[in-house]
């Protein structure tokens, strides 16, 4: 049960972001402006959707030795990616046509996310470290994402700077998460421990899926809120 939630909460993401970009073009067509081309994010995060499932369904990621593959696989190439979308869209006049509180409400999905984390570390999966009774305070982000929207919805002008704060935070709450799992896994002596804490299984389909789809997922619309908030 606790893998097809993965998986369905993945595919529901997956349907948003669609939904989101088709919405997103009808608001510009409207206005009388181009469509947003695909290739400005939907097909990357098509690609990289399809490289994280392969990836999952090899041993690449189950080798614990350094240098961490999952680094080298994962994290260097999404963080060039959020680079790279952020400065090549910085001034793209179409972002400013995205409602913010869509953006913004997005984020209750972190809710969920959190809620499976728990029951992963009751699987022995994961290290309750990685979860809201440890270190992780993402749920904090899914549970605000729901008052941030409602307030910018009302009064985007007085809340920007609010919101602008909160989008940081947000990336940095999933960084915290990236640094304690990855320290379970490479440095696990940091938790008073001589193997490591998360187990190979969270690398595999569908469990991989956190860090590779629903994680970056999260992370792409708090870079896509910036660029809004810079074009408003």
């Amino acid at each position: 049960m606790l893998s097809i939630s993965y998986l369905l909460l993945s595919v529901l993401i997956v349907i948003l972001i669609l939904f989101g970009y088709n919405s997103w073009n009808k608001c510009l067509v409207e206005a009388g402006e181009e469509k947003l081309k695909p290739t400005v994010f939907i097909i990357p995060f098509l690609i990289w959707i399809i490289y994280i499932t392969a990836l999952s369904f090899t041993d690449i990621l189950q080798d614990y030795s350094i240098p961490p593959r999952f680094a080298i696989f994962i994290f260097l190439p999404l963080a060039s990616l959020m680079i790279i979308f952020y400065w090549s869209n910085k001034n793209n006049a179409a972002f400013g046509y995205l409602p913010l509180s869509w953006t913004t409400y997005f984020h209750s999905f972190r809710i969920a996310v959190e809620i499976l984390l728990l029951y992963t570390f009751y699987e022995g999966i994961l290290p309750e470290s990685a979860t809201f009774e440890g270190y992780n305070f993402d749920i904090l982000m899914g549970i605000t994402a729901i008052i941030m929207g409602y307030l910018i919805s009302r009064n985007l002008n007085k809340y920007k700077r609010l919101l602008l704060i909160w989008n940081i935070v947000g990336i940095l709450m999933i960084l915290i998460v990236v640094f304690v799992v990855a320290t379970s896994v490479y440095l696990p002596a940091l938790w008073n421990s001589t193997v490591p804490l998360v187990s190979r299984e969270f690398f595999r389909f569908p469990y991989f899926f956190l860090p590779g789809v629903l994680a970056p997922a999260a992370i792409f619309m708090h870079v896509v809120s910036l660029v809004q908030l810079r074009n408003r």
